[in-house]
């Protein structure tokens, strides 16, 4: 679905529900976002290869109101057919804070999409990591190297810790048990502003402020890991003439 506006144009498909409002002929449409990642090595994972991470994770913004074309593709024939979407008459918000609330929620999924990306780039080069270690275990004079790869590891662990909570297994009280990390304080805050028609507050704006601080800290962080931390570990890769392990851009 598109915005002749370019406010929520999506670059890639996404799930689009509709949810039969309170009153009969009212329909809320929403756009869903869900940011997938790649978990931790000793975590089972599916067929694909990852898991939804149990905390945070999805972002549902409802569509502005305005004039959409829908786009339908079957059998080689597309079909498309405009859509208005207009407000709830019952709402005392105005298109003007709504349009607010949007664009804000926008920004919060970008910064899901930023944390995300931080995460699968972690665990692909622990993946290698652990895979080196696996393969050297019994070699002779690896020693170094398997400890440079323990040493590596557990940095980057750290970074991520701040990211997500790896202790979350998606049963149980794990949310009272383990205090929630960027990825479930980012949901949260975008729930608290589409909670309502009205624009976001100012409380909401500070902490999405400190929220973005905290991503540009962390992926400042991420950078020097990688430039400073991996970068000797592969040049001590090079001179014992093994495979460098790759970086993937966050």
């Amino acid at each position: 679905m598109h915005d002749p506006a370019s406010l929520v144009t999506l670059s890639r498909p996404q799930n689009l529900w509709c949810a039969q409002g309170p009153q009969i002929g009212q329909i809320y449409v929403r756009f869903s976002f869900c940011a997938f990642f790649a978990y931790a090595p000793e975590i089972r994972v599916g067929g694909e290869g990852w898991r939804p991470l149990p905390e945070g994770g999805r972002l549902s913004i409802l569509a502005p109101p305005g004039t959409y074309t829908v786009k339908l593709t079957v059998g080689g024939q597309e079909l498309t057919q405009p859509l208005t979407v207009k407000k709830d008459p019952s709402s005392s918000g105005s298109e003007a804070d709504i349009l607010m609330q949007t664009e804000m929620l926008f920004e919060l999924r970008k910064d899901l999409e930023s944390v995300a990306g931080m995460v699968n780039a972690v665990e692909t080069v622990r993946r290698q990591l652990d895979d080196l270690s696996a393969l050297l275990k019994d070699g002779q004079g690896t020693e170094q190297i398997r400890s440079a790869c323990q040493e590596l590891d557990k940095k980057l662990t750290d970074l991520e810790e701040n990211l997500i909570q790896r202790r979350l297994t998606g049963r149980g009280q794990d949310g009272v048990r383990w205090p929630a990390k960027l990825v479930s304080k980012i949901t949260y805050l975008a729930g608290g502003v589409a909670s309502s028609d009205f624009p976001p507050t100012t409380q909401q704006r500070e902490v999405h402020a400190l929220l973005k601080e905290r991503i540009r800290t962390y992926q400042r962080q991420f950078g020097e890991l990688l430039s400073r931390d991996l970068a000797a570990f592969n040049n001590m890769l090079k001179e014992r003439k093994i495979q460098n392990v790759i970086a993937r851009a966050p």
